[in-house]
């Protein structure tokens, strides 16, 4: 098998890096680890155990977690990459199942895990975790980047994580890779999102900032078809809203904005619904995607002020 160096950009929460190199140096098969490479804003010692494959590479400039994944990459020569964030527990037979899969067909640039709830996840991690596993066992389009096994030639072909982004930049990376061969998404390992959302409330407030990125992801890529509804639903929920407001004049406007708003919140929670992964019921996938839908509809508002900023001043 071939060694593999791992990357961790990390910013903040330090007690959730420790679980994940925690989980990275229990792996069963550790002598194909060459190098675990922590690249963090903190200038603050780390206080982590020492291993003779550790690196702790301070970059208190680095501006975005892109440029911290292409420092962590460059210090190290192994043939493949494992980019993890810092708030994952890896199944001890990640590594190992990973770096099979991506062996079996050469036409495959990088493997990735499915995801696993805590064990004392409430509804919303469950959830999250049930969108995440939708599409399992099958090559994907993109992929989140918490846990990717990557050909270290693929990555050098795409030119690494665009430093550009300071969000939505694995969802560009990995479809840039998507045009070297296939991502492939297995369940036969996981993973734990540590930091995973918890409630609502914590949904609302990293969607707007997830979404924050999300027109400035478009520049100088071909977007997948099945991307277009999370880029322009935002804006479809903005135009609902208007047409509600002037319902104040009309309650014909208020009725058609209603429906604008209400349509795109029931399609994407029956359609979650019936997922093997799911199981929550049908009332709470309304409350989330209702959630979920404003928070990306702020997000992108503030998003496209920011764009339109840059142009400005450029």
């Amino acid at each position: 098998m071939d060694a593999v160096d791992f990357v961790i950009p990390h910013m903040g929460r330090p007690e959730l890096l420790l679980e994940t190199l925690e989980s990275v140096f229990a792996q069963n098969r550790p002598e194909q680890i060459a190098s675990v490479t922590v690249v963090t804003k903190n200038e603050a010692p780390l206080a982590v155990k020492e291993h003779d494959k550790l690196n702790i590479i301070r970059a208190p400039t680095a501006s975005t977690i892109s440029e911290q994944r292409n420092i962590g990459v460059a210090a190290g020569r192994a043939p493949l990459i494992a980019f993890l964030d810092a708030d994952i527990g890896l199944a001890m037979d990640w590594l190992e199942t990973c770096t099979g899969l991506l062996a079996q067909m050469p036409e495959r640039v990088l493997v990735s895990a499915m995801q696993k709830s805590s064990e004392n996840a409430g509804r919303v991690e469950r959830l999250r975790v049930a969108l995440s596993n939708v599409s399992l066992d099958e090559p994907v389009q993109f992929l989140p980047g918490r846990n990717l096994l990557v050909k270290r030639s693929a990555h050098d072909k795409v030119g690494g994580f665009p430093e550009h982004l300071k969000t939505c930049e694995d969802y560009y990376y990995t479809e840039k890779l998507s045009q070297l061969g296939d991502l492939y998404y297995t369940s036969q390992t996981h993973y734990v999102h540590l930091g995973e959302d918890r409630t609502l409330r914590q949904t609302f407030t990293k969607e707007i900032w997830r979404s924050e990125y999300n027109l400035f992801s478009l520049s100088g890529r071909k977007v997948p078809l099945r991307e277009w509804p999370s880029i322009l639903l935002p804006f479809w929920m903005l135009l609902g809203l208007v047409v509600a407001v002037m319902g104040v004049y009309s309650q014909t406007a208020f009725f058609i904005g209603l429906m604008m708003l209400l349509l795109p919140i029931l399609l994407y929670s029956v359609r979650l619904f019936v997922q093997q992964s799911n199981h929550e019921p049908l009332h709470f996938l309304v409350l989330f995607y209702s959630v979920y839908f404003v928070a990306r509809a702020a997000g992108t508002v503030k998003g496209t002020r920011l764009l339109l900023t840059r142009d400005l001043t450029e």
